[in-house]
């Protein structure tokens, strides 16, 4: 089907904002276009708080949402949306704000580095970062329950779950107890050239990918495409959601049923009518606030205590 008519208006507006599409347009011009339309935070949140969490690298910015000064909260992990290239902590600001409140989980959003100034592996190192850091149990959380931790993200943040919950199960580092993807690509590959819109198009998937593995970074690796990846079994608990016309659907799916057919227990639940980038627009498509609702409910039930 095509896009709905509220889906297709937002894309209308962004092409209209925009003017070229992002592959066309220099990556700090990007930056600065995306931040400005950004969604204003307007939901009050118990407790917001920067940090900046040790790494070999010089720190990793995270900001820390707490809905309450209750113990035993568990944690969701969040990893930003923007190919490897754009985006930071106030992009995702109102949803992670009610992402907080409704699901009773502390989260912790992480400004990764970001490509081409600095390539892979350097968003993947900084999220590992944060993820060891969340499980020595921080006096910035509070008294979370860090055992009771789950992976979260949009787009290339839902890319980078997987592959970071993958680069966990290799080296055996404590791993989630659930990887949430929303729309994140599992294969650094085209698979539906013909779902293309204004806010993602094959043309710019490719300049995303070249700008975070260049030349000389191998491909062939699940840390950098968990795709490749032959032995899914093991890996964490997942939710999956996709996009109906996104360039990378049928990849991320096929990653999605591998992961089930290795024993792996997977939701994963398509949004008809959709573009890729649709999850956090809460106030304007209806689908993307039943994929919050889907998201919520999925976090409290894998992070109940009974589950343990």
């Amino acid at each position: 089907m095509p896009l709905s008519p509220d889906a297709q208006r937002v894309v209308d507006a962004s092409a209209a904002r925009m003017a070229k599409p992002m592959h066309l347009i220099p990556v700090g011009e990007l930056r600065a276009s995306l931040a400005a339309g950004a969604i204003p935070a307007t939901t009050p949140i118990h407790h917001r708080e920067d940090v900046v969490v040790p790494s070999p690298a010089g720190g990793v910015p995270v900001r820390v949402y707490r809905p309450s000064d209750d113990s035993g909260l568990p944690v969701v992990q969040w990893m930003h949306s923007g190919g490897f290239a754009v985006g930071g902590l106030d992009q995702n600001e109102e949803y992670l704000r009610r992402l907080s409140i409704a699901a009773r989980v502390v989260v912790v959003s992480v400004d990764y580095r970001l490509a081409p100034e600095n390539p892979y592996p350097a968003a993947l190192d900084d999220c590992r970062a944060v993820w060891e850091w969340i499980r020595s149990g921080p006096g910035e959380l509070g008294e979370a329950d860090v055992d009771r931790a789950a992976l979260a993200g949009e787009s290339a943040g839902g890319s980078l779950v997987f592959a970071l919950s993958r680069q966990l199960k290799d080296t055996g580092l404590p791993l989630p107890e659930a990887q949430v993807s929303l729309y994140g690509g599992a294969t650094m590959e085209i698979t539906n050239p013909e779902h293309e819109t204004f806010l993602l198009s094959p043309d710019d998937c490719l300049w995303f990918w070249d700008m975070y593995a260049p030349e000389g970074v191998a491909r062939n690796s699940p840390f950098v495409n968990p795709g490749v990846a032959t032995d899914l079994s093991g890996l964490p608990r997942a939710f999956v959601a996709t996009a109906e016309i996104d360039p990378t659907r049928d990849g991320t799916e096929e990653y999605a049923r591998r992961m089930q057919a290795a024993g792996v227990p997977v939701q994963l639940q398509r949004f008809d009518g959709m573009m890729h980038g649709f999850a956090t627009m809460l106030t304007v498509l209806d689908p993307a606030a039943e994929l919050f609702e889907r998201t919520v409910e999925y976090l409290t039930s894998v992070l109940a205590p009974t589950l343990r």
